[in-house]
């Protein structure tokens, strides 16, 4: 079975009239997303096994950044109301390149492995999936709910207005 996980929260998702937890939303689309790789990518069981690993193995690699990239995005939050001076602004942006770095070798790292046991078709498919899951995981997580097309980059009120003359 292949597992992805991601941050579980206990908030409520409102959607068709019921409330449900977001962890059972998240393992609802989980399940999908298993089954539409198994089909779409016609895995088989070593397939799925293998998968399952690099998942596994690349998802705790991933999960070790995450700390980091919240803390980045509250203090560039932080920057954007002018809290943080210039210099600040210069050590966030290395930083940010840091990350992307690191999270650039760890996909370069997956591909590799999942190459071990998938053609580069499959690849780019699983690729393709796993972003549309990526993104209906996030839209779960967003203050406008679950149809929302997902959260906004630059705070709630969307890009920062040009200053009127």
């Amino acid at each position: 079975s292949i597992t992805l996980q991601y941050d579980q929260g206990v908030a409520q998702v409102r959607g068709r009239g019921a409330q449900l937890p977001r962890q059972e939303m998240v393992r609802r689309i989980q399940q999908r997303f298993q089954e539409r790789l198994t089909r779409e990518l016609q895995l088989d069981e070593e397939q799925r096994e293998v998968l399952a690993e690099v998942f596994a193995a690349f998802g705790e690699a991933r999960a070790e950044l995450l700390p980091r990239r919240r803390e980045f995005a509250r203090e560039v939050r932080q920057l954007m109301t002018g809290d943080l001076s210039e210099d600040r602004a210069m050590e966030l942006l290395l930083e940010l390149r840091e990350i992307r770095q690191q999270e650039a070798a760890l996909r370069i790292e997956e591909e590799d492995r999942l190459l071990e046991a998938l053609t580069p078709s499959q690849v780019l498919h699983l690729q393709t999936v796993r972003d549309q899951f990526g993104d209906q995981i996030r839209r779960l997580g967003s203050p406008n709910g679950p149809n929302d097309l997902g959260p906004r980059r630059l705070g709630p009120g969307g890009p920062p207005r040009a200053p009127r003359r």
